[in-house]
């Protein structure tokens, strides 16, 4: 357990200082993440018959409120987060490549659906929309990311057991 904390530790503080230093700074990857989840939510909406506009970073549905895709809700940091667990729990290289690609596509696909539910809700249940904003993460995002953890204890390499020989005195 300290291993993995210790490991936790140095794998967020690497990260920070590459996304504080290179990535935020360069904008590209948080711009990709938004405009992205915007095009596909948009294209989504579309083909289920609704009248979806897009500026940028804005998505909107004709005559309602927009939804806008900021930094900090691109899914960026959960699927850091959602990968730092994997990579510092014990595992095999191949195993950990796979459940983070896996992991990180389920929250990408996630935050499309989430997105097209905050444009529905503009809808629906304006009198409520910060009230779904704010718990959407325990709708959409917590319960998936937990049940991969889980998973990825379940599938991790487990620890050599030691034979009976290494607790032998002689």
């Amino acid at each position: 357990m300290f291993r993995f904390l210790i490991r936790a530790a140095i794998f967020y503080t690497i990260w920070q200082v590459i996304y504080d230093l290179f990535l935020l700074p360069n904008g590209k990857l948080d711009e990709f993440l938004s405009l992205s989840v915007v095009y596909i939510s948009k294209t989504i909406l579309n083909i289920f018959g609704w009248d979806i506009h897009s500026l940028g970073r804005i998505i909107t549905i004709n005559g309602y409120r927009g939804v806008e895709v900021l930094n900090e809700c691109n899914a960026l940091t959960l699927m850091i987060l959602y990968s730092g667990f994997i990579i510092c729990f014990k595992g095999s290289l191949q195993n950990k490549v796979k459940f983070v690609a896996v992991g990180i596509l389920f929250i990408y696909f996630l935050n499309i659906i989430r997105i097209i539910a905050f444009s529905l809700a503009t809808v629906y249940f304006q009198p409520h929309w910060e009230l779904f904003h704010e718990f959407s993460p325990f709708i959409f995002f917590y319960p998936l990311i937990l049940w991969l953890w889980y998973q990825w204890t379940l599938t991790g390499e487990e620890a050599p057991t030691p034979s009976s020989s290494e607790f032998s005195l002689a």
